[in-house]
């Protein structure tokens, strides 16, 4: 599956389809490194709290942790406090907070764990208005069955999942990462990068009270979640 990262201007109406972090729970599609307004985010007034995942390989909190180096945390925003293990949407998380009231956080699992909020995820594309093709529908909703019947997606199936819900955003066929501004490119609040390829999922995310939107910013978190993904595949 080609790993092809998308940048661009969403329509509105976008919903909640994956796991952002802290503060930040739920966006979708593209945000850009060009010129341009980047996607509406929606603001989460919580984060759900749970265990993690038992069978991930960075289930350990020292190997969750470690999908960040300290130099990369630094690239990210300097200074930041020891890391501090967590779950953002039932995933497990690890996160640092820095000085200025920021924070980084990263998520490392499974892809079938991660699919496990993908029920929640069609419905809301359902009520939007955006799940419009018949056959792409027919594809997620029995997905969407499957795993509400309790049974577990492959992983190789659950990153292809991933890469549709992609499609439907409007990025590439076969894309595998996302990287957004959250709410908008113009007043961003934070910065997440998502990855889902060789049955792992990842998420990087930064939240700063002084972020531009640059394409520098972008860039840098960007290249972030391509070694941390990396790490999280092993």
């Amino acid at each position: 599956m080609p790993n092809v990262e998308c940048f661009g201007r969403l329509r509105a109406g976008r919903v909640a389809v994956f796991v952002a972090a802290s503060a930040m729970l739920g966006l979708v599609g593209c945000s850009s490194d060009k010129s341009g307004s980047a996607p509406q985010g929606q603001v989460a007034a919580s984060v759900a709290q749970s265990s993690a995942d038992p069978d991930a390989k960075t289930s350990t909190p020292d190997a969750l942790c470690e999908l960040l180096t300290p130099a990369e945390l630094s690239t990210l925003t300097g200074e930041v406090s020891d890391p501090k293990t967590s779950a953002v949407g039932g995933l497990p998380a690890c996160h640092w907070e820095t000085p200025a009231g920021g924070r980084v956080q990263v998520i490392g699992t499974s892809a079938e764990k991660w699919a496990t909020q993908l029920p929640a995820a069609i419905e809301q594309l359902k009520k939007s208005g955006l799940l419009d093709d018949p056959e792409t529908a027919r594809k997620l909703e029995a997905a969407r069955d499957l795993i509400a019947s309790g049974k577990e997606i492959a992983p190789d199936r659950a990153c292809e999942l991933f890469s549709t819900l992609l499609e439907i955003q409007g990025q590439p066929v076969g894309s595998s990462r996302t990287v957004n501004l959250i709410p908008t490119r113009e007043n961003p609040k934070a910065i997440n990068g998502q990855a889902c390829s060789g049955g792992r999922f990842t998420s990087v995310q930064l939240v700063a009270p002084n972020l531009s939107g640059s394409d520098d910013e972008v860039s840098r978190l960007s290249s972030v979640l391509t070694s941390a993904h990396e790490r999280n595949r092993g």
